[in-house]
């Protein structure tokens, strides 16, 4: 777990992220720069069909929006599983997906004593250890005619043990 005093070197540099590719819009939203003690933290993935059809089925994995995070005073990196494939979802014209994240993660009984310690506590809390956390996030996706569609975008936040 960082101590705030480390945690306070680093700067936020956005929490809002918004990419477009072709006729989608990609939006990765954290709510706040600074979550203080057992605050949840909410981050959440959009993606939007900007188009001129009124809507459009798009094919892809486990989640059409995938999130991993770094926690960077460590350099723990916190991935995401992919479990399903060829799960469709109906985007309606200009109408926000939404996808809220949801903790994943895991370790192996060979990782590093102090990584096996953060991501247990990072998984059984329902707050974020403290940190400063850069997200990726990414929609990678297929069309009907088979046009893959993958957009990323990056935000980052803190969380702090006590407010300054």
């Amino acid at each position: 777990m960082a101590r705030d005093s480390d945690i306070e070197e680093y700067e936020v540099k956005q929490i809002v992220d918004e990419r477009v590719q072709g006729d989608f819009a990609f939006r990765l939203v954290s709510e706040k720069e600074k979550y203080v003690g057992k605050e949840e933290v909410k981050l959440y993935g959009e993606i939007t069909y900007i188009g001129k059809k009124n809507e459009i089925t798009i094919t892809h994995s486990s989640s059409a929006i995938l999130f991993s995070l770094e926690e960077k005073v460590s350099g723990y990196d916190i991935g995401f599983g992919v479990n399903d494939i060829e799960l469709t979802t109906v985007l309606k014209k200009d109408e926000p997906y939404r996808e809220d994240y949801v903790k994943s993660g895991g370790y192996a009984d060979s990782d590093p004593r102090d990584y096996v310690r953060f991501m247990k506590d990072f998984l059984s809390e329902d707050h974020f250890p403290s940190g400063y956390y850069v997200v990726n996030g990414e929609t990678d996706f297929f069309l009907e005619d088979q046009e893959r569609v993958n957009i990323e975008a990056t935000i980052d936040f803190k969380v702090i043990e006590q407010p300054n």
